[in-house]
């Protein structure tokens, strides 16, 4: 290829990117720049007319907003020359940079210069060239995707770890100045997020909590982050006056992050080479418990789940949903039971029956009467806690606040006497084994006690299964002991019920007709088994006359 030698037009093209693994300081652009300068100053049959930077771009594919420029400057035919440090910083992309040297740079008329490498298009190649640049290309392309590896895995380990490794810490966040991998609270966004749940609780839509913070002159979560000086962007901005959304208050409500717990890997980076990122399948999210601390307790987070999961429409000219919304069972079909009203001597009268029925599907009516609905709930919702109560005063008063540890100890100590068992019968087997060998035993004794032990040692492995099942459910139980008893006693005094202790203390109201109702708590099982405790307890002190009613 000849070039005019008094034309020669060059350009310096320079790139850096940390996550190609260009830590080395001899692949600053500083240090491109330098060598590149002092080669043409070398050649003073060249001349150096622009220079195109990319800086914090990956070599694994062109679309560089630099590279595309110079392209199109080579189209203009302002240069003719392209003068690099190395191949790498041309592209690590084996396929891609050997179309553009041995394709596009050929038919565009363009000398191709990389310093280090000792390659000149113009000069004349021998076969060792021929193969020789493929093969550097070939490496470059390699010691990309074997960064790449190492730099996926190396992120992996930090999110096991539980370390924050995003840009932007999420809203009600940020990171910790001393430890960048660690997020705290901020306050002011905390409270807003505090906020949200609160409304949620208490029966408002996603839409009317949205509506809410617009009319308060809360700045939305991108808006909110811009404001402290990041340079934050996100693809969910819309309109020259961005608003809190439904979207966007759904995204807060259900981001497990509040509870102090940290999921990341949502979504990966199909391979290094393309960017496009695929969501990853929940089971495979890596989540780490108490990482940071919560903005909102683990009950209330749950509490919110399961209303989104309800039939939570707002009722007309309310802020919030009906009060029973999502609540209310039929009895034959399991089908939500669904709000009218009629009219009545003027006055109007609220009733709820089967939307099976409704629908013309099948089933009956089930109708029931609100306020039917509504005494009995509260009625049931003040024994329940006062059956609480009792039970704990009861346990307090016994000395035994810690019988769910006294429990557990008894679970680790059948444990041990298992496992000792289950070894025991192993080693059986295996002397038993050794004793036939030996001619002690014949081998019908042998087969009859091998059978014998097996069956036993069967036995006492299902027992242990057993045992440890009922551990980790007595350690998961005494975790939330506490909190659960207290969302009950809080509501001792209810003389009226709204929504919040709706969603707090019942499961499910399960409908029969129009006087039978079954009410669901949630928690049953465990105020049952303190019921249970404290009954024991009663029976114990009744027996030994210590017991007193009413006390």
């Amino acid at each position: 290829m000849y070039f005019n030698q008094k034309s020669i037009l060059a350009a310096d093209y320079l790139r850096l990117s940390r996550e190609d693994g260009d830590k080395l300081e001899s692949d600053s652009i500083r240090n491109q720049r330098s060598l590149i300068n002092d080669f043409v100053k070398q050649h003073p049959d060249i001349t150096l007319v622009d220079e195109y930077i990319d800086d914090g771009y990956s070599g694994t594919n062109f679309e560089r907003p630099a590279f595309k420029r110079l392209l199109e400057d080579v189209k203009k035919k302002k240069i003719n020359c392209i003068i690099v440090k190395d191949l790498s910083r041309l592209g690590r992309n084996y396929i891609e940079t050997g179309r553009y040297l041995e394709k596009i740079f050929p038919f565009l008329g363009v000398r191709f210069i990389a310093i280090t490498d000792h390659y000149d298009s113009a000069a004349e190649s021998d076969d060792a060239d021929q193969i020789i640049v493929p093969f550097k290309n070939l490496i470059n392309d390699a010691y990309c995707r074997d960064i790449s590896i190492k730099i996926r895995s190396q992120l992996d380990v930090k999110r096991k770890n539980g370390q924050f490794i995003g840009s932007f810490a999420g809203y009600g966040y940020q990171k910790d100045p001393e430890n960048k991998n660690h997020l705290i609270i901020d306050e002011y966004a905390a409270e807003i997020v505090r906020f949200i749940f609160n409304l949620k609780m208490g029966g408002y839509s996603s839409q009317r909590i949205a509506t809410k913070l617009n009319e308060m002159g809360v700045l939305p979560p991108l808006e909110y982050k811009r404001s402290r000086g990041m340079k934050y962007n996100s693809g969910f901005r819309s309109g020259a006056n961005p608003k809190w959304a439904v979207t966007t208050v759904n995204r807060i409500l259900t981001n497990e992050l509040y509870t102090g717990t940290m999921v990341q890997g949502k979504n990966r980076k199909i391979n290094y080479k393309v960017k496009e990122c695929r969501p990853v399948a929940e089971e495979n999210w890596i989540r780490v418990e108490k990482t940071h601390e919560a903005i909102i307790a683990e009950e209330i987070f749950q509490y919110v789940q399961s209303l989104l999961e309800l039939d939570t429409r707002t009722a007309p000219d309310e802020d919030s949903v009906y009060l029973f919304s999502g609540f209310l069972r039929c009895g034959d079909c399991g089908q939500n039971m669904v709000k009218r009203s009629t009219s009545k001597k003027g006055k109007r009268y609220y009733y709820y029956h089967c939307s099976t029925y409704k629908n013309g599907d099948g089933c009956s009516s089930h109708l029931i009467s609100e306020k039917i609905v509504h005494a009995v709930v509260l009625e049931a919702i003040q024994k329940q806690i006062a059956l609480l109560v009792d039970a704990e005063n009861i346990i307090r008063d016994s000395g035994m606040e810690n019988y769910k540890k006294t429990e557990f100890d008894s679970l680790e100590k059948q444990l041990t006497v298992l496992h000792e068992e289950v070894e025991r019968y192993k080693d059986l087997k295996t002397r038993l084994y050794q004793d036939m060998l030996d001619n002690i035993v014949t081998r019908e004794e042998y087969h009859e006690y091998n059978q014998r032990f097996s069956d036993k040692l069967h036995n006492a492995e299902e027992a242990k299964r057993e045992l440890e099942k009922k551990k980790e459910k007595a350690v998961v139980e005494g975790k939330r002991e506490h909190p659960w008893i207290e969302d009950f006693k809080s509501y001792q005094n209810i003389t009226q019920l709204d929504r919040k202790a709706v969603v707090t203390l019942i499961d499910k109201i399960i409908v029969y007709g129009k006087d039978r109702l079954e009410i669901q708590f949630k928690y049953a099982d465990e105020i049952q088994e303190m019921t249970e405790v404290a009954q024991n307890i009663r029976e114990i002190e009744e027996k030994e006359g210590r017991f007193k009613c009413g006390a």
